[in-house]
Order: C-alpha cells, then sequence, then structure tokens
C-alpha cells in the first residue's frame, strides 16, 4: 500500500467523523435546529430580564425551542416570540416562566397548570401568559436583613445559653444547697407518691373492693337520676316556701296596720281575763272553806248522803209518776179526739183509745 492511498483513507475519515459531529451537535446540542420543523408561541411578560434572541425554552427540562424575537409591546410589557418543536404540543394551561441562574443566564420554562382533560391546545393567534421567577441574588439581597435579624438571634440565645449554663454549674457545683434541698424534696415527694400507690395498691388490688367499686360506678347514674329528682323536689319545695312566705306576708301586713287596735283589744281581753281569774280565786277560796255550803258540800259526809237520799226520792217519784202522767196522756188525746165521751165512765176506761 503507498503513501497515497493510506492518506487517501485518512482523509476519508477525517470529513466523515467531521460530518458525523455536525450531525450531533446540531441534532443534540444547542445550536439551532436546521433540518426540525417548528412553530412560532407568543408569549407577554412584564419583565424579561437577560431573554435574548437564542435563549432556550424547555419543557419537563427538555429543550424545544429557543426564542427568536423580544419586543416591547403596547402595554408596556415585553413580547417573547419562540420557535418551539413541531412535534411539542403547547396547551393554554401552561405557563412560560423565565428563570435565571446564578451565573445570570435566562431560560424560559413552560410549567404546566390546574390540568382539566381534555387540555386544548395553544392557536396560532394565542398568547401565553408569563411570570418571572425572583433572581437568586435579588432573592439574597433580600433575605439579607432577616439574617442579620436571625443571627443577632442566634448570638443572644447563645448568651442565654451560656447564663443558662453558669447558673446550672453554680447551683449543681457551687456553695448554695439548694440543689440538695430540692435534691431530698423530690426524694421524699416520690417516696409519698410510692406509699400512697402502695396504698391505692392495696385497695384496688381486693377483688371484692374492685366488684363494689365496679358497682359503685354502676349505681352512679341511678344515684344522679335520683339527685335530679331531689333537686326537683327542692325546687318545687323552695317555690312553694316561697309562695307561703308570700301568703304569710299577704296575712301579716294588715296585721302590721291593724297592730296598734288589736294591741288595745289585746290589752282589754287580759285585763277581763284577770277579772275572771280574780273571781275563780275567790270561788276556790270559797270552796276551801269548811263554812260554807260549797264547803260542807265537799268535806261534810253527812251533806252528801242527804243528797244522795233526796236524789233516790226523786228517781221512785219520777217512777211513780209515769203512769199517771201515761194516764194524762190518754185522757188529753181522748179529749182531743171525741170531746162527746167525756164523762165518768169514759174516763175510767182503759181502753186502746179512738186512735
Amino acid at each position: 500500500m503507498n503513501d497515497r492511498v493510506m492518506q487517501f483513507r485518512v482523509g476519508v475519515m477525517v470529513l466523515a467523523s467531521a460530518i458525523i459531529a455536525g450531525i450531533l451537535i446540531v441534532l443534540f446540542g444547542d445550536l439551532p435546529s436546521l433540518v426540525q420543523a417548528t412553530y412560532p408561541v407568543q408569549m407577554n411578560f412584564t419583565d424579561a430580564r437577560g431573554v435574548a434572541e437564542g435563549t432556550p425554552v424547555r419543557k419537563n427540562g427538555i429543550l424545544i425551542g429557543r426564542v427568536t424575537t423580544v419586543s416591547l409591546d403596547e402595554r408596556g410589557g415585553v413580547r417573547v416570540v419562540a420557535d418551539v418543536d413541531s412535534y411539542v404540543p403547547v396547551y393554554r394551561d401552561e405557563q412560560p416562566r423565565i428563570k435565571s441562574t446564578l451565573l445570570g443566564d435566562a431560560e424560559i420554562a413552560l410549567v404546566p397548570g390546574r390540568i382539566v382533560p381534555p387540555r386544548t391546545r395553544l392557536g396560532p393567534d394565542e398568547v401565553l401568559e408569563g411570570a418571572v421567577s425572583r433572581d437568586p441574588f435579588e432573592v439574597f439581597s433580600t433575605l439579607e436583613p432577616k439574617l442579620g435579624g436571625t443571627l443577632d438571634s442566634l448570638v443572644s440565645a447563645s448568651e442565654s445559653v451560656s447564663r443558662l449554663a453558669d447558673n446550672i454549674d453554680r447551683i449543681m457545683l457551687g456553695d448554695d444547697n439548694r440543689f440538695e434541698n430540692l435534691a431530698r424534696k423530690t426524694e421524699r415527694a416520690l417516696d409519698a407518691f410510692t406509699l400512697a400507690m402502695d396504698n391505692t395498691n392495696d385497695v384496688l388490688g381486693d377483688a371484692e373492693a374492685r366488684r363494689r367499686l365496679r358497682e359503685s360506678i354502676n349505681a352512679l347514674p341511678d344515684v344522679l337520676v335520683q339527685l335530679r329528682g331531689a333537686v326537683k323536689g327542692i325546687g318545687a319545695t323552695v317555690d312553694s316556701a316561697d309562695r307561703n312566705l308570700r301568703n304569710l306576708e299577704g296575712l301579716t301586713r294588715p296585721l302590721g296596720e291593724r297592730g296598734e287596735g288589736m294591741v288595745a283589744r289585746i290589752d282589754a281581753t287580759i285585763g277581763r281575763l284577770d277579772e275572771v281569774l280574780t273571781q275563780a280565786v275567790g270561788f276556790t277560796r270559797a270552796l276551801n272553806e269548811s263554812d260554807g255550803t260549797l264547803g260542807r258540800l265537799v268535806r261534810d259526809p253527812a251533806v252528801y248522803d242527804d243528797l244522795s237520799v233526796a236524789a233516790a226520792n226523786v228517781k221512785r217519784l219520777t217512777q211513780e209518776l209515769r203512769p199517771i202522767v201515761n194516764d194524762v196522756r190518754v185522757f188529753t188525746d181522748k179529749i182531743a179526739r171525741h170531746p162527746e165521751q167525756l164523762g165518768v165512765r169514759g174516763a175510767l176506761d182503759r181502753g186502746p183509745g179512738l186512735k
């Protein structure tokens, strides 16, 4: 193989490599596509800082086009036109957003909004309203005062922690015995708590005590119902007492208004009662005297015997007079009914009469 053939082959390989590298750069690099069909997409921004011709347009992080025109519109905003690959659909719910990097480079990202199927593709004359993400340096500048305040707060907090540590060190390791007193009090409190828990365990550890406690808890609703009824009864009693007090007030008010006259009448009544009591005293004195009639009646048995005999005679006389009274009644009845029969025979006839 001579040198000319070798040079020819090397030249062919170099030329083929250059062609392949160019094709790869065009297809996968950042250079504008020369073989891919595109369509324009119009976008409006209030501020298009960093956007220029050739600025990449990405969707979900993938390069889909580049900016071709940047101009001011009649509303005072910025009109941006980008050529997007024809196979990539752009929908009405998507929003173009300008993002800036720390190096000052800008790119436009299409961020999908609220997706409600079916989605509608953007028309040829429709314009997407865009937004601008804040510059990282601007965000940092706005955060600088807050970071300063945060650092001051951290310094103050560190000083407070340092003072707290000093106080704890002084309490724990110093000459002050407050920590020892606190420890002793804590130990006594724990002992008391342990004793209380032991007592509680002694009470609740008994099955019979637990059964009674359970029965008491189960009976608690009935007790509450009875208590509610008792409270209602107390309320009714209070209402009745209130009515009685009002009635008593209605009774005592006239008594208070006529109190002077009533007191006068009570005084006169007491005077008459005193006179009656005086007469009763005189009567009892006369009864107690042996020479008086009542005294002899009480003390002399002979007087009592005479009165008893007189009473017996009166009783016997009454029994003897009863037939006579009956005859007189019959006689008067006959006279009243048949006065023509009046005579000796009619008067002495003890027949059944003319009734």
